[in-house]
């Protein structure tokens, strides 16, 4: 199918059918819980750090003590004192225990991951078992990470049924690793969080973090599950099913 064809089968978010879509959606909480704390990819690297903190955001709310990156302090005439910001930012996702698993310097394209033939191989991509692991022991997040080796009904049955379970508790989220190409998407290897499912429609609603080039879209279950059924590196994409501990 050309990519042509494949565009026709996302939907706005918000144009018409988009929106009746979300409206008469049983499983669209996490589009209420999330939109709240969207925040765009400061920068083209960056998809994971701004899925990340829209669920930090969204996990810890009240909770957050004041963020070093959004603290402004005040001059000595007004008294000098830190105007605190408890909200994360992008640049708070990279704590030491996430740059353990992969660190900020490869990920912004500062230092190459190795040298082959004394020539640098840089890698600024993050993978869903990485990002797995950032989550997990760099968040306190309880991850459950399912590769999606094959495009058959069964995996996208289940699919269907984690969407469901997670779209009715309020504690856990959908994180989705796909190839954005496959749907027609300006976006290649990508992550996002999957915030409704329409059940009328089979489609998934993806809130796309990549604002520089794409709006938040519906997209056909079976076409997104066929974007997340690709290789990245030696390994499938695939998808994260994520809650606090």
């Amino acid at each position: 199918m050309s990519i042509a064809n494949d565009a026709k089968l996302t939907t706005s978010w918000n144009s018409k059918d988009g929106l009746e879509r979300l409206n008469r959606s049983k499983y669209n909480s996490d589009f209420y819980q999330l939109a709240n704390f969207y925040q765009p990819q400061e920068n083209p690297l960056y998809c994971g750090a701004a899925t990340a903190v829209i669920i930090l955001n969204a996990s810890n709310y009240g909770e957050i003590s004041s963020q070093k990156t959004g603290e402004v302090k005040k001059p000595k005439d007004l008294g000098g004192d830190v105007i605190p910001f408890k909200l994360y930012l992008q640049q708070d996702f990279f704590n030491k225990k996430v740059q353990k698993i992969k660190s900020k310097k490869i990920i912004d394209l500062k230092q190459a991951k190795k040298l082959v033939n004394g020539d640098p191989v840089y890698d600024p991509g993050v993978t869903l078992s990485e990002f797995s692991q950032m989550l997990k022991y760099g968040h306190n997040f309880k991850v459950t990470k399912i590769h999606a080796l094959k495009n058959t009904e069964k995996e996208i049955e289940q699919f269907r049924k984690n969407l469901k379970t997670a779209f009715t508790n309020d504690k856990k989220y959908i994180i989705a690793n796909y190839n954005g190409k496959k749907i027609g998407k300006k976006t290649g290897g990508h992550i996002s969080p999957v915030v409704a499912y329409d059940e009328q429609s089979d489609s998934v609603l993806i809130l796309d973090v990549a604002l520089h080039k794409e709006k938040w879209f519906w997209v056909s279950i079976q076409e997104f599950y066929e974007a997340m059924n690709t290789k990245d590196g030696d390994k499938y994409r695939g998808y994260l099913i994520v809650r606090k501990k």
